[in-house]
């Protein structure tokens, strides 16, 4: 309700004595007509400043005016002294936030001209309230009036429900539902992925830089268990953050910690803080809109899912058969289903659409990738739709595969569940790369990985035929593991494996790195432990400079005579001569290992 509702109100509902109401004093103009009126209040006490609450139209009898309290006194003392409390009464509505006074002539017959001039100083709009107004025929109005206002807005959401649904049952999508919000609340808007791809969203488009911070920001804030909506800044612009769960998070809780990994944000160019209720429940609607229409992207998916999951499957059986004839026309068949795009066709490889995606001879060109989320020391453990969920938009991402990249590739879940492999269609000069893999995948997912977690991707080399594609699969996964455990969020490629001979360690298994380490340097760290030496730095430093005994005495401020020292207590310990390369090559190795 606004001011203006209550100096015209000739609706059959309101009272008949509300007529009789009078502006008296209009300091701002029109545009105080438009002032909300939140409430009502009576008062009589000279200070009425605890009662007050912002938007409240203040009714007063004026009894605190009292005009005998000059008595005694000459005239002009006497005004003086009205003049003041009228003044220091209508400052203190002001400081409250009140909306306007409404004077009632019942004390006087007329309203004080102090008090008129009170209100044109402070800027308070100032309404006579007749002698034959009560002050509860205002009050209850006003209160109707709000309450009609809570019953329309309430209405005004069911509607907007309604027709966001429309919009989903047509088939608008993500990007509709966000322009009609934008049309109702005036916002610019951004439905982001958890690597900060742009959904849909306001034009023009978040930078890429801004877009992956909100999302780190997200992800950090949803990991750690923080309220909704996240407020940030970003290039000096206040964002609010709001959660569109994915189907594996939503109501999982804390029972699937790589949920919120994959859960998509819509990001609100607006601070929040000071939003109220039904606006808070209006982004929470589109939100949970925003996430079924999602659901409904997956379902797409779920095809190419499911061959993808048979295609993995024939892979390691017609590996463990010896590569039967069978096993390989089934494999040949399924992946001409996933170049389809439909789970049910069926055809030669290559039959399909899939433009610039052949080699020289015409064969579909396929790479393999596997990712692998591990949560050693962490809180809980990923379940496999969410890593699979996560390589998905990973290579969603135009930096992985260029824009309408959902097509041309599938993923499914593999291994002991924190594994995800997908398959992926590519150009002969649109290969996928470790380097977009980590740029995009380094970005924003490190900030949602806790404490022990680590996300790891292999790339193979492009294949030209499903024979292949056991071969791209082995390469994926070898090259995944060669990554550092010390690095977060890594991605390998076939590169890497032939990089070092080192690089190949963490192919094998890890109890026969340990008793390798052990064993070999088990010498030195219990002579080190014992006389509180330094054998084994000391190696350490010998190996990094290539057996240099200047450069190596230098770094370790040692003098080369000394240095030779402990590289004949180490060769004495271990039976080991550090001038034969393998047995430099197995120090190295253990010391890596260790």
């Amino acid at each position: 309700m606004r001011l203006r509702d209550l100096l015209s109100s000739d609706e059959a509902q309101a009272p008949a004595d509300l007529c009789l109401l009078r502006l008296l004093r209009l300091p701002g103009g029109e545009r105080d007509l438009d002032r909300p009126v939140l409430g009502t209040v009576t008062i009589d006490l000279p200070d009425p400043g605890r009662f007050v609450s912002p938007g409240d139209l203040v009714l007063s009898g004026l009894a605190w005016h009292r005009p005998d309290a000059g008595a005694g006194q000459d005239a002009g003392a006497g005004q003086d002294a009205g003049a003041g409390r009228s003044d220091a009464f209508v400052r203190v509505l002001v400081e409250a936030g009140a909306v306007a006074l409404g004077a009632g002539e019942a004390q006087f017959g007329h309203i004080p001209e102090d008090l008129v001039e009170a209100c044109a100083r402070y800027g308070l709009p100032l309404l006579a309230v007749g002698v034959e107004v009560p002050f509860t025929s205002v009050t209850e109005y006003v209160a109707r009036g709000r309450t009609e206002e809570r019953i329309g807005g309430l209405a005004a959401l069911v509607d907007r429900h309604r027709r966001f649904s429309t919009q989903r049952q047509a088939g608008a999508g993500a990007e509709a539902l966000l322009e009609l919000l934008l049309a109702e609340l005036d916002l610019h808007a951004h439905i982001l992925s958890p690597t900060g791809r742009q959904i849909a969203g306001a034009q023009p488009p978040l930078p890429e830089k801004t877009a992956s911070a909100l999302a780190g920001r997200f992800l950090a804030a949803e990991r750690a268990g923080e309220q909704a909506p996240h407020r940030t800044v970003a290039r000096g612009t206040a964002f609010s953050l709001f959660p569109v769960r994915s189907g594996a998070g939503a109501g999982d809780g804390d029972s699937a910690p790589g949920a919120a990994l994959t859960d998509w944000l819509i990001a609100v160019e607006a601070d929040s803080a000071d939003w109220n209720d039904e606006r808070l429940d209006l982004l929470d609607r589109l939100a949970r809109l925003v996430s079924v229409e999602r659901g409904g992207r997956d379902t797409d998916r779920t095809m190419r899912r499911r061959a993808a999951e048979r295609l993995l499957a024939l892979v390691g059986s017609a590996a463990a058969a010896g590569e039967g004839g069978q096993a390989l026309f089934e494999e040949e068949e399924a992946a001409a289903r996933l170049a389809a795009g439909d789970a049910g066709a069926v055809g030669a490889v290559g039959a399909s659409g899939s433009d610039g995606a052949a080699g020289s001879d015409g064969r579909l060109l396929w790479q393999a990738v596997s990712a692998r989320l591990d949560s050693k020391g962490a809180h809980g453990f990923p379940v496999a739709a969410s890593v699979r969920d996560l390589l998905e938009e990973v290579l969603l991402h135009p930096r992985c595969l260029g824009p309408d990249s959902g097509p041309r590739m599938a993923v499914t879940a593999a291994g002991d569940g924190a594994e995800a492999v997908a398959f992926v269609l590519v150009g002969a000069d649109a290969r996928l790369t470790p380097e977009a893999v980590v740029l995009v995948a380094g970005g924003s997912l490190p900030r949602g990985l806790r404490a022990g977690e680590r996300l790891a991707f292999g790339v193979s080399d492009p294949v030209g035929g499903v024979a292949e594609l056991r071969h791209a699969l082995a390469q994926a996964r070898n090259a995944r593991q060669v990554a550092a455990p010390s690095e977060q969020v890594a991605a390998r490629g076939p590169d890497d494996l032939a990089a070092h001979v080192m690089a190949l360690l963490p192919l094998i298994p890890a109890e026969v790195r340990r008793e390798f380490s052990r064993r070999l340097l088990a010498p030195l760290t219990d002579y080190d432990r014992r006389y509180r030496s330094d054998l084994v730095p000391t190696l350490r430093s010998f190996l990094e400079h290539d057996g240099s005994w200047a450069r190596c005495g230098e770094a370790l401020h040692l003098h080369v005579n000394s240095l030779r020292y402990r590289i004949s207590r180490i060769e004495a310990l271990t039976g080991r001569n550090l001038s034969r390369l393998e047995d430099k090559m197995d120090f190295a190795a253990a010391l890596q290992m260790g």
